[in-house]
């Protein structure tokens, strides 16, 4: 039994292992370290490829190819967007990527020479943490792993910049030799998603490592018909710019065809594989949109038309898609930290490789700290190129393998809105937002004066989940929708109850419902209680949970 560190990517898929005192990556062949995110249906063969076997397939004749179905997974885009790219109602989202990680899994047990996965920790962007619109996501992704039970025992979701901010600060004491105590904000920039996050520091009992989510932030839902906001979209909308400029057409004119799949790929192939000549032509021209707009970057066939894209189209498109949300993403996730000595900046994710990305970035901290260029060298933990990519599937190797911990904060805060005689509501929290706790403990609604809350079991419609730091923040009523309300009508109690909630170590929610006891010296929840109510997925739960695509 082996215990693995996944970072699944919209674009890049990697595995990692503990071994020799250090993370490895599980190769999936000898010539890559990761397995593109692909997945292809041979019509012909009746087939589906993976990894990079469905890459080189991708624009053959009678191929069917699936790109960023993570990011898809609680799909705000409607059917026909879906259909568009190839989904339908068999190969949905979600059938693919468990397809996908399915191969991902028996590929590296195969390599390893093991017949199971103990615990599997895998990477989720910091934007499926944040929402009642996207934190399904993870729910399905969770979900999907533990249907593989005979290839799984335990899996974990912990979120992207988490697990990158544990190998950074494992790496760094490792180098330096000495504890590392204080603040590491995060920037992970993927092809599917942008995610910061800030991380605190401890050791517990002055020698285990403990990494606390601290303050987060990230954008990826999937807009406009765009996968995420990060590189998959830049690229796209760098092609289609090019097509545009060119034949002088629309965005919807555009076709996503065998022709624009191999343009997507190839410019994503130059710009890591160019990068050093990439860098040094923006680096002499950067100040002059006209002369980046004469330096050409590849050419590519789109309809029996040679279309060029050039290093000013690389700018423009970064400067309309990316560097407006990356700012405003650093803003968010910076406004709260102090400028102290305790700050340290982490880069990582392949999009964090490409020089605009990597520019916008260090400009940012060397103002917003007041570093200087060389403050910035100290502040920043400077992994290798090579390791900026691999540093989530190596973090959660770390907390897979049970080197470090991380500590359990809701990402959410949950409890119940209550009734008052007038008819007016008032919320009673069982467990706040950013608040650590125990998994599996039974946390009660409270009021305002940390009484535990007692209602009436009639009136167990009003749900209350708040993704805001503010716990005065205006949050509306969640109404369960008719199977779980059917399950909470039929819990066999009292008239008045208690209610409490409990969050396991997978992140899974149990409502439980205890009977009110009213002995005067006794007064409250019962011993056990009456009904334990597991909440499926928040869509699947509450009735307002899901805003519809047009």
């Amino acid at each position: 039994m082996v215990n693995l560190g996944v970072d699944f990517g919209s674009t890049y898929t990697m595995v990692s292992v503990f071994r020799d005192g250090k993370p490895q990556t599980v190769q999936p062949d000898n010539l890559t370290f990761h397995y593109p995110s692909i997945v292809v249906y041979d019509k012909k063969k009746q087939k589906y490829f993976y990894g990079t076997s469905a890459r080189n397939k991708l624009g053959a004749p009678g191929i069917v190819p699936f790109r960023g179905f993570k990011m898809l997974l609680n799909s705000r885009m409607s059917a026909e967007q879906l259909r568009a790219r190839n989904y339908d109602e068999v190969n949905t989202p979600e059938s693919i990527t468990e397809r996908f990680l399915k191969y991902v899994v028996d590929n590296t047990l195969k390599k390893l020479e093991e017949d199971k996965v103990g615990t599997l920790v895998l990477g989720a962007p910091e934007c499926w943490f944040q929402s009642i619109e996207t934190v399904d996501s993870r729910g399905v992704l969770r979900d999907i792993c533990c249907r593989m039970k005979d290839k799984i025992e335990d899996v974990r979701i912990v979120s992207e910049p988490t697990n990158a901010a544990a190998y950074s600060v494992w790496c760094y004491e490792k180098e330096r030799k000495k504890q590392f105590e204080g603040n590491v904000l995060v920037v992970d920039y993927g092809g599917g998603t942008l995610d910061t996050a800030v991380v605190s520091v401890r050791h517990k009992d002055n020698e285990r490592l403990m990494i606390r989510p601290e303050m987060r932030s990230g954008r990826g839902e999937n807009l406009d018909n765009e996968i995420g906001s990060a590189g998959i979209a830049y690229q796209e909308a760098v092609v289609k710019k090019a097509i545009r400029d060119a034949l002088d057409i629309h965005n919807a004119e555009i076709h996503y065809g065998a022709d624009f799949d191999k343009a997507v790929k190839y410019l994503e192939n130059i710009l890591v594989t160019d990068a050093e000549n990439v860098e040094e032509t923006f680096e002499d021209n950067l100040t002059s949109l006209s002369a980046l707009k004469t330096e050409e970057l590849l050419t590519f066939d789109y309809d029996d038309q040679e279309i060029t894209i050039t290093y000013g189209q690389l700018k423009e498109v970064y400067d309309e898609t990316i560097a407006p949300i990356l700012a405003k993403v650093l803003e968010e996730t910076t406004e709260d930290i102090a400028r102290n000595d305790q700050v340290y900046v982490s880069l990582v994710g392949g999009f964090c490789n490409y020089y605009l990305v990597r520019k916008q970035v260090t400009d940012y901290f060397n103002h917003f700290f007041g570093w200087g260029s060389i403050g910035a060298k100290e502040k920043i933990m400077r992994l290798r190129e090579d390791e900026r990519e691999k540093a989530i599937a190596h973090g959660a190797s770390l907390f897979a393998d049970d080197i470090l911990d991380v500590c359990y904060v809701a990402q959410f805060g949950i409890g119940m809105y209550s009734y008052l005689p007038n008819g007016s509501t008032y919320k009673q929290y069982a467990i706040s937002y950013g608040q650590e706790y125990v998994p599996d403990q039974i946390y009660f609604s409270r009021d305002d004066d940390g009484e535990i809350a007692v209602m009436m079991l009639t009136k167990l419609d009003t749900f209350l989940i708040n993704f805001d730091r503010n716990r005065d923040a205006h949050m509306p009523p969640m109404k369960p929708k008719k199977e779980f309300a059917n399950r909470l009508n039929a819990v066999k109690c009292g008239y008045m109850v208690v209610v409490g909630f409990s969050i396991d170590a997978r992140e899974r929610i149990k409502v439980h419902i205890y009977e009110y006891n009213n002995d005067p010296q006794h007064r409250g929840p019962g011993e056990q209680p009456v009904a334990s109510i597991p909440l499926k997925t928040f869509r699947e739960s509450f009735e307002n949970t899901v805003i519809h695509a047009g």
